[in-house]
């Protein structure tokens, strides 16, 4: 956990530049909650279109302490939102780094990956002309570059958010069981608590909601997906980019509009009665869903855990199964 006094945050980046003034904020809020300035600070400099930053894994562990104590109830809904985001947007690949060494979406861990974060305006190779800098850019690029004590600070950085997972995680389940009668809430929460636990591409789906899409784990087809009522429609691209049974490349649209599965491939088996085989996280995630008054969130899940037909390899395959990680935390 970074020191809200440690001189490093000045060259941990933000939306808007860097991080110089975060503690002051998260020590504001701390004294007195203001939901405008919380929104401004979590959804404004340390998650912007979802796109993290250095300062965003440093400021989590003091908005999770914020979030805690019985009584705070409004804050705890609003940090979970924001941790909720942060979890699934922290291990999507980026350019800057990759899942495989250890990293963070947005949190540089070398000296190159920290000059991209300090000047972000300069044209890439060489090419093109250089973007419009905004007032205090100068200030920034002469920031002096992290030593190596502080790029070991950097890895602390990751490791201290990689170790909060199951507190996010904990937090979730919190603020499902106070808002199970929401009609979103439940749905996007379920979908942080697996990402926390690892099941990141389920985690996605479940962002995703009642359509979307995925590719099958034999073949690497696209398949889209609606959910009609209690059961999931698939709509196949075969290996040219079109639709594999009709010429008609917006057929999943038209259902959708519609409201009724004629165009579709094949229906999703989904999961249905759990066996004392189950994985554990299976079992928690389901009794989770089916404490959410809105049906829906079960039934996506089940269907997530379900299993297809391929229409273009014919193999039986899963949507998404509980050891499917596409990134490890």
């Amino acid at each position: 956990m970074l020191a809200l006094s440690d001189p490093l945050w000045c060259k941990l980046n933000t939306a808007y530049g860097f991080a110089k003034d975060i503690p002051l904020g998260l020590v504001a809020l701390a004294e007195d909650w203001d939901e405008e300035a919380a929104r401004d600070l979590m959804h404004g400099e340390l998650l912007h279109q979802e796109t993290c930053y250095g300062a965003t894994y440093a400021a989590a562990p003091y908005l999770l302490k914020l979030a805690q104590p019985d009584c705070n109830v409004v804050q705890r809904m609003d940090i979970a939102v924001f941790l909720s985001h942060l979890a699934l947007c922290a291990f999507r690949r980026s350019g800057q780094d990759t899942p495989a060494n250890g990293s963070l979406n947005g949190l540089a861990l070398t000296l190159e990956s920290w000059e991209k974060t300090r000047d972000p305006y300069r044209p890439e190779s060489g090419h093109g002309a250089e973007r419009h800098k905004p007032a205090g850019h100068c200030e920034i690029m002469d920031l002096e570059r992290p030593s190596d004590a502080e790029l070991r600070k950097f890895e602390d950085i990751r490791d201290s958010f990689m170790a909060l997972l199951p507190d996010i995680g904990s937090l979730c389940e919190s603020t499902f069981h106070e808002h199970r009668d929401d009609d979103y809430i439940p749905r996007y929460l379920l979908s942080v608590i697996a990402a926390t636990v690892g099941l990141t591409e389920l985690a996605r789906l479940l962002d995703s909601g009642e359509d979307g899409s995925f590719t099958c784990a034999a073949c690497g087809t696209n398949i889209d997906y609606i959910l009609f009522g209690d059961f999931m429609a698939l709509y196949f691209e075969n290996s040219e980019g079109g639709p594999a049974h009709t010429q008609e490349a917006d057929r999943a649209l038209r259902d959708w509009e519609e409201g009724e599965a004629k165009r579709a491939d094949c229906l999703v088996k989904a999961l249905d009665n759990l066996d004392d085989q189950a994985e554990p996280l299976v079992t928690k995630l389901i009794s989770l869903a089916q404490r959410a008054e809105n049906p829906s969130v079960e039934l996506l899940l089940r269907n997530f855990l379900g299993e297809f037909r391929c229409a273009e390899c014919d193999e039986t395959c899963q949507v998404c199964t509980a050891d499917n990680k596409s990134s490890e935390p």
